[in-house]
């Protein structure tokens, strides 16, 4: 079968003209609905009639209103069930659904089959005469079908040209929820590398600080162990869940720059703050400690005296604002500047995956060391 044809005889895909209105497409194609939909339809129609009649001169009385409504009703729901019968044939012979469903079938031998059949049941309710004599009145009778073909294959071609565009519509929404999908999915590939990355280098260095403490200093060196064990306790409790909070990551943070602290002693002073509303905050998962490791590694560990890192959240505006700054060497002083390696180029990768545009990331350059401002949608961080 033609997979146009196929289309639409799928189920749940019956289609009325009312709907080349933009209007009428708001409720889902039911039964309940074609019906509703062809009554106010004829409906239309007989109030096209009756201002025809009263711009041409003629009277309007109650029983020209019922005729015209009874021929309209008649005309109206003949049609809507002889669509509804072929549609249906169609759909239990699948042989017959090319005949059935051709243009010249729905667009011009079905109007003049409801015409007639619909006309005689209209003559036969109003005067009790059986039969239609077209002999009688065919010039009434051509002029008539003329019309309705001419409506018909213009309701044919918006119908189609709508459900055209609905398809279009829905491989456009599918296609994109594709891409989306796909960008999740490589955003969460390139968190798991960049975690594989981190830890294991951050792990080793950690390790062997401990190992050399053991003997001269085993109270720091069991503190900073005990630090550790925090460390990769709050990281892999994040790994395991889809999202994570501003309290998850800055407690990450913390655990991660105490051990530095133990590490580069007093070339290091930290400082990670945040009201307990603003913790309870969804967060994306690793989007802040990129940015600490960009401060420590090419803005303090290069600095010979070292310095002090700042990682404040709050909430103004209705965005949650996060400034990580150090009073390193600066942006760009050093020959592996932060901006020009991976971290930076992750983090506004990920935000433009998960935001959008909504998410801004700017660096600023204060008289010491670098201030990093992220600025993040609440919206958008609740649906993270």
């Amino acid at each position: 079968m033609d997979p146009k044809i196929e289309a639409r005889l799928k189920p749940g895909t019956d289609y009325h003209p009312l709907q080349v209105i933009p209007f009428f497409r708001r409720w889902r194609p039911s039964v309940l609905r074609n019906l509703l939909f062809t009554a106010i339809l004829c409906a239309i129609v007989i109030a096209v009639i009756v201002l025809f009649s009263l711009g041409m001169g003629h009277r309007i009385t109650w029983k020209m209103l019922a005729e015209v409504a009874t021929f309209s009703l008649l005309i109206g729901y003949t049609q809507h069930y002889l669509y509804k019968i072929t549609i249906t044939l169609a759909r239990r012979r699948q042989r017959l659904a090319p005949l059935l469903m051709h243009p010249m079938m729905l667009g011009v031998a079905l109007p003049i089959a409801a015409i007639y059949v619909g006309y005689v049941l209209a003559v036969s309710l109003l005067t009790g005469t059986l039969w239609l004599n077209v002999s009688e009145n065919w010039r009434g009778f051509v002029f008539a079908s003329c019309v309705t073909i001419a409506i018909g294959w213009l309701l044919w071609e918006a119908i189609e040209a709508t459900r055209k565009n609905e398809v279009e519509r829905r491989e456009r929404a599918e296609l994109q929820a594709n891409v989306d999908r796909a960008e999740r999915e490589r955003t969460t590939a390139e968190l798991k590398a960049l975690r594989a990355q981190v830890e294991p280098h951050f792990l080793y260095n950690t390790l062997s600080n401990v190992v050399s403490l053991i003997e001269r200093e085993p109270a720091t060196a069991k503190y900073m162990t005990e630090r550790l064990i925090g460390y990769l306790r709050h990281t892999l409790d994040a790994s395991r869940r889809e999202n994570a909070t501003v309290g998850d990551e800055l407690a990450i943070i913390a655990d991660y720059l105490e051990i530095l602290r133990l590490r580069m002693g007093e070339r290091l002073w930290y400082e990670v703050a945040a009201d307990d509303a603003t913790r309870a905050l969804p967060l994306s998962p690793m989007l802040l400690q990129p940015l600490v490791e960009n401060a420590i590694k090419h803005g303090l560990e290069p600095k010979i005296e070292g310095g002090r890192i700042t990682v404040s959240a709050v909430v103004q505006d209705g965005r949650l604002n996060i400034v990580v700054e150090d009073t390193g060497l600066g942006f760009g002083v050093a020959t592996d500047t932060a901006g020009s390696g991976s971290g930076l180029a992750n983090v506004r990768g990920r935000l433009k995956a998960i935001y959008g545009d909504a998410a801004r990331l700017s660096i600023e350059q204060p008289e010491a060391g670098t201030r990093i401002r992220l600025s993040l949608p609440i919206a958008a961080s609740a649906a993270v």
